[in-house]
């Protein structure tokens, strides 16, 4: 309905529109996985649990190593064709996941499906780049966000309701369907009109020189954005890992609660994460956001510190970790929304696939540190680890919107047309 979709802020875009329907899909098979995986891998198949970890790492370096291989063929052959691929790779990785029998074979199909996942990231946000104006594409990042937010949680509700009925076939049935909206999303995308650049100018490229790789490493600030949103994503494993642990380890709230405060993130990102894209188009738009994410999440650290301090008074502790939930998840929007602005604006449009690619590798990377920080400073020194996380995004943030102060966009090149 369009009233709906003015008040989420989605762009009045065929191709736009189209890719909502990508989102969701994508994320309800994803929600219906993720969830159910490694008791799949320890139940049914049989592996133990140390085996599993270990092939999901080695996996997942994969996955990040073969991106930047991806990012050149998004810029040869365009973000359609490479999203359709990863795709319909990932499809094939997790059906795969239905004949596993020992743990090679695990591996096998666990870095085809991470090789496909981690590709099909920056191939993603190339894509969404190229179906609308530069002015609406934090607009439709968010949107993208918050759709998929909706589609993990009915992913979410959908496994359990197939392991309800019968476990053992239930797993099987969750990672078919998870296989099928793989496909689904690969067959709506290739009906998706998009635009490409033209190739440089020889003139613009200079003689005798190859646009690649030490091109995106020449680019200083985008480089250095890239390793400080390492330190921004702090707030991601700051909820997913510590949140969690600090209720359960040095509040005196129940462990129901935490489901409460991740049920209130998710209703406040599908309604809030595209509103508070407002005002912010380009790279130079977002040292706001980035100081804005600061001040709330040290306004979230002092209130989980503040519940640790409480004691035995259940309210104030629950209200203290409300608040704080509140201000972690405005860290989190804006966090996310410096993010998406400054990776795809400061990407020069025929070198785009390799940039997003190079940024990607801040995801990957933060995801195998920030847990080990996480956990280290919870358990470890509890009295400081909110104090010390702050500081951490805080740096990463500051610098971040010292960087983006300024930031113009790189030289336009000219859009050619294509057909779906």
């Amino acid at each position: 309905m369009r009233w709906a979709r003015n008040w989420i802020g989605l762009p009045d875009v065929p191709a736009a529109r189209r890719w909502a329907w990508v989102a969701v899909i994508d994320a309800v098979g994803t929600g219906m996985r993720i969830p159910v995986t490694v008791i799949y891998l320890t139940a049914v198949v049989g592996l133990d649990a140390a085996s599993v970890g270990i092939g999901l790492g080695l996996a997942a370096l994969a996955g990040t190593l073969c991106a930047p291989a991806c990012g050149a063929l998004i810029d040869r052959y365009g973000p359609k064709p490479m999203v359709v691929a990863c795709f319909l790779t990932a499809a094939a990785g997790y059906l795969g996941y239905l004949a596993i029998q020992d743990w090679v074979s695990f591996i096998v199909v666990a870095i085809v499906a991470e090789i496909a996942e981690h590709s099909g990231r920056p191939a993603k946000q190339a894509l969404v780049a190229s179906m609308v104006t530069a002015e609406q594409r934090v607009k439709l990042m968010a949107f993208q966000r918050s759709i998929r937010n909706v589609g993990f949680g009915l992913g979410g509700l959908t496994s359990a309701a197939l392991l309800t009925l019968d476990a053992h076939s239930g797993y099987y049935a969750v990672l078919a369907g998870d296989a099928l909206s793989f496909l689904v999303a690969a067959a709506l995308v290739s009906r998706i009109a998009v635009t490409r650049p033209s190739p440089r100018p020889a003139a613009q490229a200079g003689p005798g020189r190859r646009d690649g790789f030490r091109d995106v490493l020449a680019d200083r600030r985008y480089v250095a954005l890239a390793v400080l949103n390492t330190l921004v994503m702090t707030h991601v494993t700051a909820l997913n890992v510590g949140v969690p642990l600090w209720v359960n380890q040095h509040t005196t709230a129940p462990p129901g609660l935490v489901g409460v405060l991740f049920a209130l993130n998710t209703a406040l990102v599908v309604l809030l994460q595209v509103r508070l894209t407002k005002g912010v188009a380009r790279a130079a738009d977002t040292p706001p956001v980035y100081v804005r994410a600061t001040a709330a999440f040290a306004v979230a650290a002092a209130g989980y510190w503040a519940a640790s301090m409480a004691g035995g008074t259940l309210a104030f502790v629950v209200v203290l970790l409300v608040v704080a939930m509140l201000a972690h998840t405005a860290a989190e929007l804006y966090g996310a929304v410096g993010e998406w602005t400054v990776s795809v604006d400061l990407a020069p449009e025929h070198l785009r696939g390799r940039y997003l690619s190079l940024f990607h590798v801040s995801f990957s990377a933060h995801q195998a540190v920030g847990p080990v920080l996480v956990i280290l400073l919870i358990t470890k020194a509890p009295d400081l680890a909110w104090f010390v996380l702050a500081a951490v995004l805080g740096a990463g943030c500051l610098a971040s919107a010292w960087l983006a102060r300024g930031a113009g966009e790189p030289a336009a090149t000219k859009e050619v047309s294509t057909t779906p």
